[in-house]
């Protein structure tokens, strides 16, 4: 073997001990596989790993032997020494270590843990950006939706929040005011804007529906007095219908005049003349 041949030899000798004499660090989600990859230069006669000092796993010549996990919950490939452990819990943390070839020491601290949940942003920044060169006082005034502006301020900025009353709004609109005008910006989509839930659109409707049934059954139910309302007697009187009974010979002695009943008015039930 030349002496170019043994140079890098010791680099690399050098390299992976230096790598051996810290540990790598390896972190895992609980439920989801512990991959652990040593480097493994030229072929692998050997190796052993352990976990916590407690044997897991060696090959020697492929003869492969599982000492602390079965087949179904780890896998060690005598290619690249590769071990996987599978269906993790928290209880799988801890210091790997592996000697290949009976020669190098890897060792990995793994650590548990969360993946990270979906962001939302929270809050934004949005500017009325208008050339206010030579307007003098300008003030700037925003509006959410079709909704009223809010109250005049110097700054062209304001701070939206991402809450309810926010989320309802499809749009956000500026307005940039001075003593002689105003002018507005087109409408801007929402970012923080949410269709509301089905259920919330759903009674929206039967509301709106129960709505004009009512409307409808008051209208069937006063028709002639909507009716009267609408055109009433060209005098200026509603009709009176009256129906005039004549007094049987056995009333005729109790009372003078006949009884006069009020089939309709507006105001009154009967009339009685006596």
């Amino acid at each position: 073997m030349d002496g170019h041949t043994w140079s890098r030899l010791l680099l690399l000798a050098a390299l992976l001990s230096s790598a051996a004499a810290k540990s790598v660090p390896v972190y895992f989600v609980v439920g989801e596989p512990l991959v652990l990859t040593p480097p493994v230069f030229g072929p692998l006669s050997s190796i052993v790993w352990d976990w916590n000092g407690d044997l897991v796993a060696k090959s020697v010549n492929s003869h492969l032997d599982l000492l602390r996990f079965s087949k179904r919950h780890a896998n060690l490939n005598l290619v690249t020494g590769q071990l996987v452990i599978k269906n993790t819990t928290e209880a799988h943390a801890g210091l790997y270590k592996a000697v290949i070839n009976e020669m190098l020491i890897l060792t990995y601290q793994t650590q548990v843990i969360k993946r990270v949940s979906k962001p939302e942003l929270q809050m934004g920044t949005l500017t009325c950006s208008g050339d206010a060169t030579g307007a003098g006082a300008v003030t700037y005034s925003w509006r959410k939706g079709t909704g009223p502006w809010g109250p005049e301020q110097k700054s062209p900025d304001t701070i939206l929040q991402n809450n309810k009353e926010v989320q309802g709004e499809r749009t956000i609109s500026c307005r940039m005011t001075n003593p002689v005008g105003e002018e507005e910006s087109e409408p801007l989509k929402n970012p923080f804007y949410k269709d509301p839930p089905p259920g919330h659109v759903v009674g929206t409707v039967l509301g709106v529906l129960f709505g004009i049934g009512a409307v409808v059954g008051v209208a069937v139910w006063k028709r002639e007095a909507i009716k009267n309302w609408i055109r009433p007697n060209p005098g200026g009187r509603e009709d009176v219908l009256a129906e005039v009974r004549s007094s049987s010979p056995a009333a005729a002695s109790n009372e003078k005049f006949p009884q006069i009943q009020i089939l309709q008015t507006p105001n009154f039930q009967s009339i009685t003349n006596t």
